[in-house]
């Protein structure tokens, strides 16, 4: 491998790594089918890839404590109580995240859920967060509705705001809620997130 190469692999594994959402296997699995056109040795990148999840694990212990990733998984919660699915790594890009807000949408609709809105963070703003201490969360009614979204996007910059944060919006729906500063420091858990995560979320705080 070259050192481009190398150079590459080792920032896509410690990114992986410090979102907190992934288990080593889970993260040989991603580098592989991502560098399967180069010629790499697995079992290199899978020592790689424990000794970096090792390191990370013993940093955990020494985090203040909440972190930023606990109060807004607080906010998430609240969030739902207000009739909104809220999506931790709601896939990669802006579309896919509306993508999974609309199928867990489907999926509550079959529990005879009925939420407004939606809001989410995808991997690259996990990433954003990573390098430059900043969260990005996209929101948005199911309806195409302005002043529903609006509403949305004000309840939600509401809640962050009362759990401390500092947010910049300027109230466009076409603009994303960030949080500013956000320090990502979310520890490894057997919780659920990601679409799955967020049904099982909204129906134990719908109940």
């Amino acid at each position: 491998m070259n050192k481009e190469l190398i150079e590459e692999i080792n920032y896509e594994i410690l990114t992986l790594i410090d979102s907190g959402f992934y288990l080593p296997d889970e993260i040989l699995e991603i580098i592989e089918e991502q560098f399967i056109d180069e010629d790499i040795s697995l079992d290199i990148i899978n020592n790689i890839i424990i000794d970096k999840y090792d390191e990370k694990i013993a940093k955990e212990s020494d985090w203040e404590k909440p972190t930023d990733f606990d109060a807004l998984s607080k906010c998430f919660h609240l969030i739902n109580k207000e009739n909104i699915i809220a999506i931790h790594n709601a896939g990669f890009t802006i579309d896919e995240g509306v993508h999974d807000a609309f199928e867990v949408f489907h999926h509550l609709q079959t529990k005879n859920m009925d939420p407004i809105g939606f809001c989410f963070y995808n991997f690259q703003d996990i990433e954003i967060a990573i390098n430059y201490n900043l969260l990005n969360i996209a929101f948005g009614d199911f309806s195409n509705n302005k002043e529903r979204s609006l509403a949305i996007g004000k309840k939600i910059a509401k809640i962050f705001k009362d759990n401390g944060f500092s947010i910049k919006w300027d109230e466009n729906i076409n603009t994303r809620i960030e949080i500013n500063p956000f320090y990502w420091k979310k520890a490894f858990d057997d919780n659920f997130y990601e679409m799955e995560g967020a049904f099982k979320s909204y129906l134990d705080n719908n109940k």
